[in-house]
């Protein structure tokens, strides 16, 4: 990326201090220097610095205003962007405000790693309250957005000297959201290997290993893109949405909001019945917050045992976080059911993501008024569903 007009000399002693800052980085926080040597180093006339999730890109001129130290915080910056996926994420969003709430979490982090209160990059101070005068390392990045969207201009930090840091314009670019995912999960996983021990890890990123390790490992992507393709003649689930087509997979415009490209309204139901341990349920959660990073999934979620919980709407991770599970006792299929006939008829979900152990009588097909259904099960005591679609989280199954 390197383009010919920019001055040589400079651009070979910005890739020269960027492998110094890297390497002293990889003795003082192993994680990190192992994730950002992950990232192809390149130079840009850019006016600051900016990644892709594949590049670590500096311009040369921006580079020279900074210390080693304040170099190495940006490399630390792009790199957690990284790890947190904003770079994927954000999707339909106001771009401003959503890079301000991305880099007042990451900035946040990194000052609590260093143990120091502020830091002026390039001349300005990085940002790092969010607007309720909080550290912005104690939310996630869609909490302070909505904090950003719901206040005054007044309240938006960085007005008239964003960015101090990076730049984002490359997110918005990015094909492939879901193969960059599954890389970088996978470097997570290999630096934790490679480093031991997390609890020296700020706690947000704790966050982000914990949920890896309690995946399932399944590639949601393309267990979605299955299911929603399945019987497509009987569902009309075509044609496929051409914005799609230069990605590694595609979703058909039957279940695509045109607004904003994400999956709609799809109705998850978690069994929170006495037989489903905190594991199971830790789980649940874990996949549907990976698949609303994959798929931009959105709808709405409840909780059932012999009864069902009013549906939630859901957007971002953190509405899901906010939801209290409820239940304890036996379990009902025909809860969900009944529910989808009484109270949600005729404005119907798209589809029915129904996670539980399959312990419990399964309904007729017919009482899902031919909404398709993916049946999620956690365990492998239940027995398979006799219809619909299955994926048991221990392991792909072929369904029906």
């Amino acid at each position: 990326m390197v383009q010919t007009n920019m001055d040589q000399t400079k651009v070979k002693q910005t890739v020269g201090r960027m492998t110094e800052a890297r390497a002293a980085l990889l003795r003082e926080n192993p994680f990190f220097g192992h994730l950002a040597m992950g990232l192809q180093l390149a130079c840009a006339s850019c006016g600051t610095a900016c990644t892709d999730g594949s590049r670590l890109i500096f311009d040369p001129e921006f580079a020279e205003e900074l210390s080693d130290r304040e170099l190495q915080f940006v490399i630390l910056h792009e790199v957690l962007h990284c790890v947190l996926m904003h770079c994927i994420r954000g999707r339909g969003l106001h771009t401003l405000l959503y890079n301000i709430a991305c880099d007042i979490v990451v900035n946040s982090i990194i000052l609590d790693m260093w143990g120091i209160g502020s830091i002026m990059i390039g001349g300005e101070e990085a940002i790092h309250l969010a607007p309720n005068g909080k550290e912005g390392r104690v939310c996630d990045a869609d909490e302070i957005y909505h904090m950003l969207l719901a206040g005054p201009d007044k309240n938006i930090p960085g007005n008239g000297c964003f960015p101090a840091c990076d730049r984002h314009d490359l997110w918005q670019g990015i094909c492939g959201r879901g193969q960059l995912q599954d890389t970088w999960n996978e470097r997570i996983r290999k630096a934790v290997k490679a480093c031991g021990d997390t609890t020296g890890m700020p706690m947000s990123i704790r966050r982000v290993v914990k949920s890896l390790e309690r995946r399932s490992g399944l590639d949601w992507k393309q267990l979605l893109h299955d299911f929603i393709q399945y019987d497509q003649y009987d569902y009309s689930f075509i044609p496929p949405d051409r914005r799609y087509v230069h990605t590694d997979f595609y979703l058909p415009s039957y279940n695509v909001d045109e607004e904003n490209g994400s999956v709609g309204e799809i109705w998850v139901c978690v069994d929170t019945s006495a037989s489903i341990t905190r594991e199971e349920l830790e789980s649940a959660v874990a996949e549907i917050l990976d698949a609303m990073r994959q798929t931009e999934l959105k709808g709405m979620i409840s909780f059932f045992d012999s009864n069902i919980t009013e549906p939630v709407p859901f957007e971002t991770e953190a509405d899901i976080m906010k939801i209290e599970p409820s239940g304890g006792g036996g379990t009902s299929f025909r809860v969900i059911f009944d529910f989808l006939k009484e109270k949600l008829s005729p404005e119907l979900p798209r589809a029915i993501l129904i996670f539980t152990d399959g312990i419990a009588a399964w309904p007729k097909e017919s009482a899902a008024l031919s909404v398709p259904v993916l049946w999620l099960i956690t365990g492998t005591d239940g027995a398979a569903p006799p219809w619909g679609r299955m994926v048991n989280l221990k392991g792909v199954h072929p369904g029906r």
